[in-house]
């Protein structure tokens, strides 16, 4: 069952519908309409909590029409209870096939935002135009639709296509043709010189090898110097994320240059003028400070987006601060996390890399074994327990620990520090394919 309890919040004038919290991937949020904002769990994808605006009126709370037909889609009309302080208590459970859709397409917009594979991939928004229309979403379904169909027409033609991105590609024909009919009927003429079937291997990819020997060298190399790229710090898809947090930035100390060395790649058709917003810092979470801060210079550009660096110097021994992070952020005056703040952000970075590394995209990392990845998945999620551990997260680094034990069945768990927790390790794990974009690699 997935029950959520029905609150009002005084203070915020939001109706809450609270279930079992997100475990140790953390959520993923949804706004199918205006008022409405859902929070699904990635790792398991069960829907964790309904946030609702409301008015009042005559000692009422009254929800907008658009917010009351998707609640009452989602929980009946018994949820219409809600709008009345003196309202039902009872427990509500949303309808499964509509929980279900809505869950894939929040987790497939949280997948876009840290995955390798390009934001700008026409396979993203088809996925998404495709899910938002089982969803009954038609305005974000038309929407993304608009955003893939040209896209879609370029890169299927000669192109060996799983079966599921034909079935997507002509669902988003059928979605576009309102808007953008010759659109729409150029990805139908393409689609006849595509051939049903996985894509060749062979292509180019990261290597999930290299990643897992670069974590296990990292320990050795800096053992004090943390750093993370935050999605939420930094312009949406300005950076091309890489298999983990350890990739997504290079960072070297060069102790006698005095300096550390912070670079990373830009994503495929970055705009270059959002990176002049962007500042590598080095910080002291403990006192909340700025230790030093640089500008990014563009290296080299390529096909696979350019790559940047950022020099920070460093006026003092790096050993004096007890743990500095290295993070990227939009804007020089950013304030800083406490540490505590750093390793939940790093946490759940690590889960979506773990998670990534469970489904086994081959369009990502083609000449990768089943092995890599499962050697992959096995050092992330030990180093998404490590960080909750740190962060004093004892239910989120054992339900990490969970998921170590389901890749190395040999693994004896830890009793579950709480009912909460226990309850979530039961949960049945998502087994489903890899995203279109990451299937196919563009």
């Amino acid at each position: 069952m997935n029950d959520l309890a029905p609150s009002f919040e005084q203070e915020t004038g939001q109706v809450i519908l609270e279930g079992l919290p997100a475990g140790a991937a953390g959520e993923a949020t949804l706004v199918p309409v205006s008022g409405v904002n859902l929070a699904f769990d990635l790792a398991d994808g069960h829907l964790s909590r309904v946030v609702v605006d409301t008015d009042t009126a005559g000692g009422k709370i009254i929800v907008g029409e658009q917010a009351a037909a998707m609640l009452t889609r989602l929980f009946g009309q018994e949820v219409l209870a809600v709008t009345s302080r003196s309202g039902t208590e009872r427990a509500l459970s949303p309808e499964p096939a509509l929980c279900l859709a809505l869950s894939r397409l929040a987790r497939l917009d949280a997948a876009r935002v840290t995955s390798p594979v390009a934001w700008s991939s026409p396979w993203w928004a088809a996925e998404a135009a495709d899910l938002a229309e089982c969803a009954g979403l038609p305005a974000r379904a038309r929407t993304e639709a608009r955003r893939a169909v040209c896209g879609l027409a370029k890169v299927m033609t000669h192109q060996a296509l799983p079966d599921e991105a034909y079935r997507t590609a002509l669902a988003v024909a059928s979605i576009a043709a309102a808007d953008n009919p010759e659109a729409a009927s150029q990805l139908r003429e393409s689609m006849t010189a595509t051939r049903p079937g996985m894509p060749p291997p062979g292509r180019p990819g990261l290597g999930v090898a290299a990643e897992v020997e670069g974590l296990e060298k990292d320990q050795v190399r800096l053992p004090a110097l943390h750093w993370a790229l935050d999605p939420g710090l930094i312009p949406e898809g300005l950076f091309r994320p890489g298999l983990s947090p350890h990739s997504d930035l290079s960072v070297r100390h060069e102790s006698g240059e005095g300096r550390i060395v912070v670079e990373a790649h830009l994503a495929p058709g970055a705009e270059c003028c959002a990176l002049d917003r962007c500042r590598a810092r080095l910080v002291d979470p403990e006192v909340r400070r700025i230790l030093t801060q640089a500008s990014f210079a563009v290296l080299t550009k390529g096909q696979l987006g350019a790559r940047v660096r950022a020099e920070l110097a460093l006026r003092f021994p790096l050993a004096e601060v007890n743990e500095p992070w290295v993070e990227v952020v939009a804007g020089e005056s950013r304030p800083v996390r406490s540490a505590r703040g750093h390793r939940i952000r790093r946490a759940l970075r690590w889960a979506d890399a773990g998670l990534r590394a469970e489904r086994r995209p081959p369009g990502i990392a083609p000449q990768s074994t089943g092995d890599d990845w499962a050697a992959l998945a096995t050092v992330v999620w030990e180093r998404c327990r490590r960080d909750w551990e740190s962060a004093g997260d004892a239910d989120r680094a054992f339900l990490a620990a969970c998921r170590l034990a389901n890749l190395n069945r040999g693994t004896r768990l830890p009793e579950a520090p709480s009912t909460t927790a226990a309850r979530l390790a039961r949960r049945p794990q998502l087994d489903g394919p890899s995203y279109l974009a990451e299937l196919i690699g563009e």
